[in-house]
């Protein structure tokens, strides 16, 4: 009967111990998402600021987001959202971001099915690509951390490497 009982003692804290570890697990969890886009820049928007020239302007834009190959359930080159940008301008840039020097403090907001990804920081160094993290999501992007690429060698792309917890 002692045999029976430690028997039983011992099959439950085993139990108990493999139930613990995996809600530890569990909770540990997270789920990666990297996603390629094709990007449309509209308008840039210059809000000038003293001195002239580029320094401390600010500056805003949309870039309309498209599939590539099929994404969210749609075909490929399909609209799916789109990202307000808008920076404020430490240094000088060109107009198609590829000679740029210094560093911009750059917020955006993307809009994509099921939820908002929100992204920027201070101090982003001014080279292609602007790599900005992100800083929080909504909807099926909620906790979202991670970094968004913005226009990787140049290319009209966004990539998005979303880290959920």
């Amino acid at each position: 009967m002692k045999r029976v009982h430690r028997t039983l003692v011992a099959t439950a804290l085993v139990a108990l111990v493999a139930a613990s570890l995996s809600l530890a697990a569990d909770a540990n969890r997270t789920a990666t998402i990297n996603m390629t886009l094709k990007i449309s820049q509209g308008p840039t928007f210059r809000h000038p600021h003293p001195p002239d020239g580029d320094a401390n302007d600010q500056f805003s834009t949309t870039l309309t987001l498209f599939t590539i190959g099929n994404q969210f359930d749609k075909p490929d080159n399909s609209k799916v959202g789109a990202m307000t940008f808008a920076y404020v301008l430490h240094g000088t840039c060109s107009s198609t971001g590829e000679s740029c020097r210094g560093t911009a403090d750059i917020d955006t907001s993307t809009k994509l099915p099921g939820g908002t990804i929100t992204a920027g920081g201070k101090a982003i160094p001014l080279h292609v690509p602007f790599v900005v993290p992100i800083r929080s999501g909504t909807g099926k992007y909620k906790g979202a951390k991670g970094v968004i690429q913005v226009a990787p060698n140049g290319a009209p792309r966004s990539i998005y490497k979303i880290v959920l917890p």
